[in-house]
């Protein structure tokens, strides 16, 4: 499969996995660029061992991790809060956070990050426990373990925000 179609395939979901982290599109919109960018350079490195879409997900981790790290080296290490989507939110994106929405996206924000790595792998972009491993470059076991310890911090998080048991589950 060539890089245009990887592209074609998977840059929505690498736009919004990214967009959940830096919570700003037009940042968002160059990480994946960026992502794809070094898609299509490590190509010919792409063995198969994983997935194309595990693989393609690495490499946008570590993109953004290292935007962190480069950008914003102080959010980074002191793990600072972030605005969802900046101060002027467009129209368009109102219209697609309702108010249980922002709350759960805050409840996230809230967690270690690795947390919120380990359910936005997990159960947004459902990839299996060793896709997650490989991603995080990780073993299964400690992402099972983070797994359940972030939903349990999480569940915390989403109940102090006022939402209850059923909120949840009523999707």
């Amino acid at each position: 499969m060539s890089a245009e179609q990887w592209f074609e395939d998977y840059a929505d979901a690498v736009y919004s996995y990214i967009l959940m982290q830096v919570r700003n599109r037009h940042i968002a919109e160059e990480l994946t660029q960026e992502t794809f960018v070094k898609v299509v350079e490590k190509g010919h490195q792409f063995d198969g061992r994983s997935a194309v879409k595990t693989w393609i997900f690495r490499i946008a981790y570590t993109t953004t991790l290292n935007h962190y790290r480069k950008k914003h080296p102080l959010t980074h290490y002191l793990d600072k809060e972030f605005h969802i989507f900046g101060s002027h939110p467009s129209t368009q994106e109102t219209a697609l956070l309702n108010a249980q929405e922002t709350q759960f996206y805050e409840a996230l924000r809230k967690l270690k990050k690795s947390y919120q790595q380990v359910i936005l792998l997990r159960h947004i972009h459902g990839f299996s426990t060793k896709d997650a491993a490989a991603i995080l470059d990780s073993s299964e076991g400690k992402v099972k373990m983070s797994l359940k310890r972030a939903i349990a911090a999480f569940k915390k998080e989403l109940e102090k925000g006022g939402m209850s048991h059923e909120t949840l589950y009523r999707r």
